[in-house]
């Protein structure tokens, strides 16, 4: 297994990284994130397997190489991420204060890049999670690669 690499965003009080992006709102269920915060995955230095880059004039960490672990570290309610979706896109599993894994497929049959919002989990208590998501070998029969492009993790804030 390729050697794990780490970018965590510490969330305590919330800096200029964060956000709250209108265009973005209807992406995400209002019922589960009242106060929703979005970060941006900008990480301080570079992260093996991952790249800044980007699409439809957004920065965004777009990873393709199965294996490579990043985190993200938040105080909260409710956790989910933003992600470019299409017919190249790939499948994640994604780990929750290091419970089990859980797959996401974020392939589109759309050609045109689509931003899609993905609820991980909404029944948290209030208090410090991490999130660790990572790239599966495989892919959905229909996509032609396993690229993911991650433009923002979200969460609710209480």
């Amino acid at each position: 297994m390729r050697i794990v690499v780490i970018f965590s965003l510490l969330v305590l009080c919330f800096s200029a990284r964060a956000q709250i992006d209108q265009d973005v709102s209807t992406l995400v269920d209002e019922k589960d994130f009242p106060n929703s915060v979005f970060i941006s995955p900008d990480p301080p230095k570079p992260i093996k397997g991952w790249e800044m880059t980007t699409v439809s004039e957004e920065k965004v960490l777009k990873g393709e190489y199965p294996g490579e672990i990043i985190k993200f570290r938040f105080k909260g309610t409710a956790v989910g991420i933003l992600v470019y979706s299409d017919n190249n896109s790939g499948i994640i599993e994604y780990s929750l204060d290091g419970q089990p894994w859980f797959e996401l497929d974020t392939f589109s049959k759309d050609a045109e890049t689509t931003l899609k919002g993905y609820t991980l989990d909404k029944d948290l208590k209030n208090r410090k999670h991490t999130l660790q998501i990572r790239i599966v070998e495989r892919n959905n029969s229909e996509s032609s690669g396993t690229s993911i492009k991650l433009r923002s993790f979200y969460f609710n804030k209480e």
